[in-house]
């Protein structure tokens, strides 16, 4: 009998575990962080945003390969060189992995301004929300802007907002940011005794 496939968190976990085996900084980001701050949402990707240079890419093979996925050393060193993702599939699932090195600003952000958030009984290191908004306001899609205003609604009273609105400016959407501002109004009072879902 074939066994049974991986769900998308335990794939979630196992890129996790594989990460931290090999001791490599990192953050995720993109549909995973949509639902860390909670909106729900489907996707087939892991997306991470990794701090790995080119000693650490046999360490990452092997611990990619231990948790049950099929990397590639070429592809990591590929990122490297050209600033862009690796797609790592899982052999257990139809889910896959998208780990991008940090080499950019926006890369450099994210793990810097990262939180840590308890999803699924797991601390996963996360894209924080207003590094989250901020780019998705960058990818623009009708998508990535609805991610943006849900998380923005629902996170507002705990955003930092200069420093989102700076990182916006930064990122060349600070006048995107400030429509999405003045289309999600003043920030909602919570109803006494209702618990905060992170």
């Amino acid at each position: 009998m074939p066994a049974r496939p991986r769900s998308y968190a335990a794939v979630v976990k196992a890129a996790e575990r594989a990460l931290r085996a090999a001791r490599v900084d990192h953050v995720f980001v993109g549909g995973i962080a949509v639902m860390a701050f909670g909106e729900p949402r489907t996707t087939r990707d892991v997306e991470v945003i990794a701090e790995y240079r080119w000693g650490d890419v046999p360490a990452l093979v092997k611990a990619f390969r231990r948790e049950g996925f099929r990397p590639s050393s070429a592809d990591f060193r590929d990122s490297l060189s050209d600033g862009t993702h690796t797609t790592i599939p899982d052999a257990r699932s139809e889910y896959h992995v998208d780990l991008k090195p940090a080499v950019r600003i926006a890369a450099v952000h994210a793990i810097a301004d990262r939180v840590t958030v308890l999803w699924k009984g797991m601390s996963l290191p996360m894209a924080g929300p207003e590094h989250t908004i901020v780019m998705k306001l960058v990818y623009g899609s009708e998508q990535d802007l609805e991610d943006a205003t849900r998380i923005y609604r629902r996170n507002r009273v705990r955003l930092d907002l200069v420093r989102m609105r700076e990182f916006a400016r930064q990122q060349g959407v600070g006048d995107a940011l400030r429509v999405l501002d003045g289309e999600t109004g003043p920030p909602k009072k919570r109803k006494a005794g209702r618990k905060r879902r992170d």
